[in-house]
């Protein structure tokens, strides 16, 4: 007996459309990272588990208020595959539903964007809800991988053993299996890509390490650790032992002084200004459990007057755009910008002003000052180099933050954060 009757165009469209999306889901959900490198798969799991909800209740309310084919199995065999359709609505609209409540719940209150563009508000929850919608989550997600097999060595039976054309309602036999063969690759390539984004980031971890080692290298070159003073400590080399690190670090005072004296020079006149030039860049990172954050400032501007052979007689100042830093994502960038961390509705500029800047030797100087943030003034150190001559110099340099100083991530989010903040910035600066 062969089956001729299908189901509506819609009907086999969204079903395939839920499939592709239900394979994607899944296979994130399991794979994904759980600690902040997972931050992006995260925001993409809720985006399409809110994608298959709507899908979902657009094919329930299709089914409702459109003829369907008739069954063509009774008895047992035509129970089981009415009780794995069933279970299936159930599934897609319990499983995205329980995700929203989980999210909702969670103390860390991160918010979402479907897509990174369009906000999902939290459901009115209360945060005892919490613990039971991440197991109702976790036992669904088995429980659809349980209906999903089911599923599909249904339709293989009906397809090989039963020959009825029953795999004709959804497209036709040779459509439908390239369908669920789409279905599974996709599911298992998502799983891999995920699976190995944990290694990938690790890896980048540590390649940024070295990176910011060799670049602080350049930047700061033989700097001392600072002094307990208030001003912030510059990191050495972790690797170092300790008292090596130590003598070391005594031996390059001495040296640093004896370069240093020499080399101060009275001015003749009034130090130069120095205008600083489109396309520089003002960047931060953070550690996050392991993974580094990485961001920057779009909109910030200074006032330098400083003689490079006489720079103890330099004035610096710079003022910063708070709510022009990103993260590049557009969820982070609101948590950012939000009370927790910069309060940039309350607190729009950080300043940051010389009290005295001093040669270290060469072309490298080291200037101390004061950072303004959010209400809050701290001492803060920079080390800069200077390239260049005549009225034309390049601008690099470095600083280490210490934002619990600021109260710059107070809440639940911030535990994982470490709490110096690595800031550098490069320009061009014209006299």
């Amino acid at each position: 007996m062969r089956t001729t009757q299908r189901y509506s165009t819609v009907a086999i469209v969204l079903h395939w459309l839920i499939a592709l999306a239900l394979a994607a889901e899944i296979a994130l959900g399991f794979a994904m990272p759980k600690d902040a490198s997972g931050f992006a798969a995260f925001q993409l799991h809720k985006s399409i588990g809110i994608t298959i909800l709507a899908l979902s209740l657009l094919r329930l309310g299709w089914r409702v208020t459109h003829a369907r084919p008739a069954p063509i199995e009774r008895g047992v065999t035509g129970f089981l595959a009415a009780a794995v359709h069933v279970g299936f609505y159930i599934f897609m609209i319990a499983m995205p539903l329980t995700g929203w409540a989980l999210v909702s719940t969670d103390p860390s209150d991160i918010p979402t964007l479907l897509y990174g563009v369009v906000p999902l508000p939290h459901l009115p929850l209360g945060q005892g809800v919490n613990g039971l919608a991440g197991e109702a989550h976790e036992l669904l997600a088995w429980g659809g991988l349980a209906l999903f097999a089911l599923h599909v060595v249904g339709a293989l039976r009906h397809h090989f053993l039963i020959r009825d054309g029953l795999l004709a309602r959804m497209g036709g036999g040779g459509f439908v299996l390239a369908m669920l063969a789409a279905v599974l690759l996709l599911g298992l390539g998502v799983f891999a890509y995920e699976g190995g984004f944990s290694q990938r980031a690790e890896h980048d971890h540590a390649t940024d390490h070295a990176s910011d080692h060799a670049t602080d290298v350049h930047c700061d070159g033989d700097q001392q650790t600072l002094a307990d003073d208030g001003h912030n400590h510059v990191h050495e080399d972790e690797a170092e032992d300790e008292t090596a690190d130590s003598a070391e670090d005594d031996q390059q005072d001495e040296e640093t002084v004896a370069e240093a004296e020499p080399e101060v020079v009275e001015p003749v006149g009034p130090p130069p200004s120095w205008a600083i030039q489109p396309g520089g860049t003002l960047r931060f990172a953070i550690d996050n459990g392991g993974t580094t954050l990485k961001g920057s400032f779009a909109n910030w501007s200074g006032s330098i007057v400083m003689d490079p052979d006489a720079p103890q007689s330099a004035k610096i100042s710079i003022t910063v755009d708070l709510a022009s830093a990103s993260l590049g994502d557009a969820t982070q960038d609101t948590m950012l910008w939000g009370g927790d961390f910069l309060d940039t509705s309350s607190h729009a500029q950080a300043t940051w002003r010389s009290s005295s800047v001093r040669r270290i030797s060469g072309n490298r100087y080291e200037a101390d000052g004061t950072l303004s943030l959010k209400g809050k003034s701290r001492p803060q150190r920079i080390v800069f180099t200077l390239n260049g001559s005549g009225k034309t110099r390049s601008v690099s340099g470095s600083a280490t933050v210490d934002r619990k100083a600021f109260s710059v991530g107070t809440g639940s989010n911030a535990a994982n954060l470490a709490p110096s903040v690595n800031v550098t910035f490069a320009f061009d600066a014209v006299s």
